[in-house]
């Protein structure tokens, strides 16, 4: 049973949380569950006219301009909203300190962070447009820093007013990289504590890579979730390789041992499929019941 608040996590950086994400929400539509999404932190976002572009395409080899809420948006459709974006695609700390160090935010409006809303003001006006909003980094004009990243309420505050105005079933809130990671004094699993409801209300999705060295990795992150208290839905292979390996086989099976392995993401297809092609395929990648 997914909850209603799914926290899509992952043992390290680009292991597919993002297409895991989106294959999620198609496959829970395809169910007749509706589906939102929300991003507390986006890191290394810049737009596709940003005068240091290709500097920074040169210096980092993850920079984007596609945000993980717009990717998540562009292959299924549903509304999935951004809290707090960054340029430079470091953790978030750091990332929130070189914006104050001079980086230009990814909206020029900065200073209107804190009172700025992404969406338009009712359910019923929340349209395609809407999908993918990004929220401006906040103003680190003060001398603080970090501390003006958004508090664990400011996120939990940010999920229940999308949660209200799109009036879906299920909340995919999206991590970045592991689930512990900063968000300047906060985890991922601080805004779960918040978002709690009671017994089953919140759960997690561990995204993993199917090669040598997983199941460890795999094992400390839900160790983590359970020690704070979240309990781990499931499991999903990130990016299953055409050719799989007795390795990758094996693999499987064992963390089968640790949580429900929901299913497996076909390598690339991301990439490789439009709309219509990746809702359609999707549920067949996950078992949800």
């Amino acid at each position: 049973m997914i909850p209603r608040f799914l926290l899509v996590t992952g043992t390290d950086t680009g292991v597919g949380k993002t297409i895991a994400t989106a294959a999620l929400a198609a496959a829970l539509n395809a169910a007749g569950r509706r589906v939102i999404m929300c991003k507390p932190i986006q890191t290394g976002r810049i737009r596709a006219d940003d005068p240091e572009r290709e500097q920074l395409e040169s210096d980092y080899s993850d920079v984007v301009t596609e945000s993980d809420a717009e990717a998540v948006a562009r292959l299924t459709g549903i509304h999935a909203f951004t809290n707090t974006t960054l340029r430079l695609p470091m953790a978030p700390v750091p990332a929130a300190k070189a914006e104050w160090d001079g980086f230009k935010s990814v909206d020029d409006k900065s200073a209107d962070a804190k009172s700025a809303d992404p969406w338009p003001a009712d359910p019923e006006s929340v349209d395609d447009e809407s999908a993918g909003a990004v929220r401006p980094v906040p103003d680190f004009s003060g001398a603080d820093r970090v501390s003006n990243l958004p508090s664990a309420a400011e996120h939990v505050d940010f999920i229940r007013r999308a949660l209200a105005r799109t009036d879906a079933d299920h909340v995919l809130v999206e991590g970045s990289g592991g689930v512990l990671v900063d968000f300047g004094g906060l985890t991922l699993a601080d805004i779960a504590a918040g978002l709690s409801e009671g017994e089953n209300s919140v759960g997690a999705a561990i995204v993993v890579r199917s090669r040598l060295g997983t199941l460890n990795h795999t094992a400390l992150t839900a160790e983590a979730l359970e020690r704070r208290r979240v309990s781990t839905t499931g499991i999903i292979i990130g990016s299953w390789p055409e050719k799989a390996s007795p390795v990758d086989r094996d693999n499987w099976a064992a963390l089968s041992a640790m949580a429900p392995v929901l299913g497996a993401i076909p390598a690339g297809v991301g990439d490789r499929l439009d709309r219509n092609e990746f809702t359609a395929r999707a549920p067949g990648w996950l078992r949800l019941s």
